[in-house]
């Protein structure tokens, strides 16, 4: 019996509030990631400019409001910046800090998956949605991201919106439609510039399926719609316009500070084209990926399914070429990747319901409709049981994640893969250093890291006695509210936190000064996973 849309909206409503409750529960033990701080910093500096606005615009619009409001993180588009600021402002005085400035985000990925249910559930079943669902809820790393402050989740979602909308328009006639499609990719764009690349799919897309002038008109009109839309939520463009177009495209292509990675057992800057795809078949569990290709393979089987398929294959991939082109200047594992995750959970749900219905086929052989329901629940064991098991022993710590396809975290580092990264672990170290810091003791911590540090003092996690070690080019975003930090070589430092992110230690690896530094320190804790260490605290050798 075929559900009416009605009662998918309900449904679809029922799993993103249910999501949401999952992702606040799990928000309180996953430690700060060091992007956080900068866009934690805008969100308050942009909400401190809109009651600026509401008390004398007149100086909020000129041009030194808006350099005061929107200098932070101005390197990066506002519009997630902007919600986080407006959902802290109305939960800061219910929850803490940091669970305030993310509570925005956790919103954003139950609407997802509520969309998510909604748009497979009325293409291909209630089977295919719920399955979709928990395809994306069950990725352990996309799980992690789920509940950050940062950029690359926000970014997911406003993609697949995009690509929602634009499927769920083709239908309608009027060209006024491209103005709605234009706004929702202006805001899109005003995330994150991942974005751009969604011509390209719909571009592709329409060459393969469509070729009408209809459609191109309306791509004509989301264009310069969207165009509008992204300079006009972004206050910082007002003035000096083309001089921060500029500024903005430059940072974006080739000014970038370069960020390396670490793979199959070698620094890279860039990684090899492979790379993108080896971690993306890595760090997914098996069931999954398996599941994602069965999802691409039903939808180009089935004549009525292959626009569609072709659409979620196409918004998943280009994102993916982008990277493996070696043209991007940032790496960091699989975290530029989350805007192709929710693309394969909506395939995975694809085949999952194939799979089920296959063995609906099959069950109807037998007089007992109880072979029906032990088939469902066998197929939801092997698909989701796996992952799940590893995040329970897992959890917070699942950035370390690896799935079955490469043998987990140990086969991962016989591969030579990263085995953290983002320095969320440093939770571990702070009640350690707490006790057994003396007063004024001076921290080491990879050099990208130092206001997640200072943030856990200003929100009394860190001791304010103790002092953070800054190497010399790094400017703090937060650090005119904690301690200042000093600027000495690293062996200086009384307590060194270190995260196993490989790439930090640079070209030379293990010949690095950073390791050989530590190796001359003393092992005060260590977390490990199945063996593989995951972070270390060191204090000083005695000298």
């Amino acid at each position: 019996m075929r559900m009416n849309k009605s009662g998918h909206i309900w449904i679809a409503i029922l799993l993103a509030g249910l999501v949401f409750l999952l992702l606040l529960g799990t928000a309180f033990q996953i430690g700060l990631t060091w992007d956080e701080t900068s866009y934690i910093a805008a969100a308050r500096s942009y909400m401190s400019w809109f009651k600026h606005v509401l008390t004398d615009p007149a100086q909020a619009f000129s041009e030194q409001g808006i350099e005061s409001g929107w200098t932070v993180n101005h390197e990066h588009p506002p519009m997630d910046k902007v919600w986080s600021g407006a959902i802290f402002t109305l939960t800061k005085h219910w929850t803490d800090d940091l669970t305030a400035h993310r509570i925005g985000n956790m919103l954003l990925v139950a609407i997802l998956a509520g969309l998510i249910y909604l748009w497979m559930a009325m293409d291909f079943g209630r089977v295919a949605g719920f399955a979709a669902v928990a395809a994306l809820i069950s990725m352990p790393r996309f799980f992690f991201h789920a509940h950050l402050a940062a950029l690359d989740v926000p970014a997911a979602f406003s993609v697949f919106v995009t690509t929602f909308v634009f499927w769920k328009l083709l239908s309608k006639k009027s060209w006024a439609w491209g103005l709605l499609l234009g706004l929702v990719w202006g805001l899109a764009l005003a995330t994150k510039i991942n974005a751009v690349f969604i011509p390209v799919v719909f571009g592709v897309w329409w060459l393969i399926f469509r070729r009408d002038g209809k459609t191109m008109m309306r791509f004509v009109i989301m264009g310069f719609t969207a165009i509008f839309v992204f300079f006009l939520v972004w206050p910082w463009m007002y003035v000096h316009t083309l001089d921060r177009i500029i500024e903005f495209l430059l940072f974006m292509t080739s000014e970038h500070y370069l960020i390396g990675q670490y793979y199959l057992g070698q620094f890279f800057m860039p990684p090899p084209w492979h790379f993108t795809f080896v971690i993306l078949w890595a760090v997914l569990p098996l069931g999954l990926t398996l599941l994602y290709m069965l999802g691409i393979f039903r939808t180009l089987r089935v004549k009525e399914d292959r626009a569609l398929g072709g659409l979620l294959i196409l918004s998943a991939l280009v994102p993916m070429l982008a990277l493996a082109s070696g043209k991007t200047l940032v790496y960091d594992n699989d975290r530029l990747m989350m805007v192709t995750f929710p693309f394969l959970a909506c395939l995975a749900g694809v085949g999952f319901n194939w799979l089920f219905t296959c063995w609906q086929s099959f069950a109807q052989r037998f007089s007992r409709p109880i072979f029906r329901w032990i088939g469902l629940m066998l197929l939801i064991g092997l698909a989701f049981g796996p992952q799940i098991v590893s995040m329970v022993r897992l959890y917070p710590h699942l950035l370390s994640y690896y799935g079955e396809s490469v043998g987990g975290l140990p086969g991962a580092t016989r591969m030579g893969l990263e085995t953290t990264y983002w320095c969320e672990t440093y939770t571990l170290a702070l009640p350690i250093l707490n006790e057994q810091a003396e007063k004024g003791d001076i921290i080491w911590a990879d050099p990208w890291s130092h206001d997640v540090l200072i943030y856990y003092q200003t929100q009394g996690r860190l001791r304010e006695d103790l002092v953070i070690l800054f190497p010399g080019y790094v400017v703090s975003i937060l650090g005119q509210v904690a301690p200042d930090p000093v600027v000495k070589p690293m062996d200086s430092a009384d307590w060194f936190l270190f995260q196993h992110r490989q790439t930090a230690l640079g070209p030379e690896l293990d010949k690095s000064e950073i390791a050989q530094t530590l190796a001359k320190q003393t092992t005060v804790y260590e977390y490990e996973f199945d063996g593989v260490p995951v972070f270390t605290l060191y204090q000083a050798a005695k000298k």
